[in-house]
């Protein structure tokens, strides 16, 4: 694919375009994301341009599976557009300059943050992490009620709930336990009282943080409604094995509980945090099984399935399957 068509993106926008060098390539083709200055600005761009065909070693070519990528980055536009800047400064994200999209051609502009002093977040920063995610569902926090519209952000967040993922389930073995209880784990998710605003993909690779620090979120394309242990969740998944998960991931999700009452007080004091941490507590389990039943029919060698997963979901069916 030619990449300078973003090039005609940016000329609107900016007199002095110098592009430097490309720091990676998008998933499976989909474009690439660049340094450059512009305007005498160290920035980054995000370029995109979906494909008709995407090649990928684990998914099957289906226009579901396209169109779900397709409308990530549309989901992810929309979000720097119109909410990013909204953020709390302990749920902040990455500075979006200009967010650009015409077609199926998008270049989101970001401030070079490795220049503003940030790197890639690394395991020392986990309890940053879980601080920032706290913060980031407290602010957002039954939000879709109060009549806050999330126009053009997902449903429901994250790239592997049940409804963006029939192939997968479809995959499952037909009597499996996990097949049989999708539905009602997908329920549970959705049917919680207290629904707040997911990151969707909050693996370890998508924070930075600085000497201070401080958390900046990225990578915005499963942003949506949810509950807030789905994100507790999936980053443990990202930077734990399994005997860490052990020893560790009951600490690290009261760290995170403690942390979201905290944050509750200041951005919504009339909300009960106690009972929305009882109903998400309650929840733990469910997140584990319900990623676990995506794993299972998407790839059932994944590292990521391991002792700790398999008994949350044990957990689960044993206390309902009575």
């Amino acid at each position: 694919m030619a990449m300078s068509f973003y090039l005609s993106l940016l000329t609107p926008h900016f007199q002095r375009i110098a592009i430097g060098e490309t720091l990676t390539s998008l998933w499976s083709g989909c474009g690439q994301i660049v340094k450059c200055q512009l305007d005498e600005l160290a920035c980054v761009i995000k370029a995109i341009k979906v494909p008709d065909h995407i090649n990928h070693p684990k998914i099957k070519q289906s226009s579901f599976a396209l169109n779900r990528k397709r409308d990530s980055y549309h989901v992810e536009y929309t979000f720097y557009q119109q909410f990013s800047h909204k953020l709390p400064k302990q749920a902040a994200a990455i500075e979006c300059i200009k967010a650009i999209n015409k077609g199926d051609e998008f270049a989101l502009v970001f401030k070079d943050f490795s220049k503003l002093g940030y790197t890639q977040a690394t395991t020392e920063n986990i309890k940053a992490i879980l601080k920032w995610l706290a913060h980031f569902h407290a602010f957002h926090l039954n939000a879709f009620h109060l009549n806050t519209k999330f126009d053009g952000l997902w449903p429901q967040g994250s790239y592997w709930h049940l409804d963006t993922r029939p192939d997968e389930f479809n995959n499952l073995p037909e009597k499996s336990d996990i097949k049989q209880a999708a539905t009602q784990l997908n329920n549970a998710l959705k049917q919680c009282d207290y629904q707040t605003l997911i990151h969707g993909d909050a693996k370890l690779a998508n924070f930075a943080t600085n000497s201070q620090g401080h958390i900046l979120g990225y990578d915005f394309q499963y942003v949506g409604a949810g509950v807030g242990v789905v994100d507790v969740m999936y980053f443990m998944t990202s930077c734990m094995d399994d005997s860490e998960l052990h020893k560790h991931a009951q600490t690290y999700l009261n760290y995170y509980f403690s942390q979201f009452k905290n944050a509750l007080s200041h951005y919504q004091p009339a909300v009960n945090a106690d009972d929305v941490i009882a109903q998400w507590a309650h929840l733990w389990p469910v997140a584990w099984a319900d990623f676990y039943r995506f794993l299972l029919g998407w790839s059932p060698e994944h590292k990521k399935i391991n002792g700790y997963m398999h008994a949350q979901v044990n957990n689960w069916l044993a206390s309902n399957n009575s």
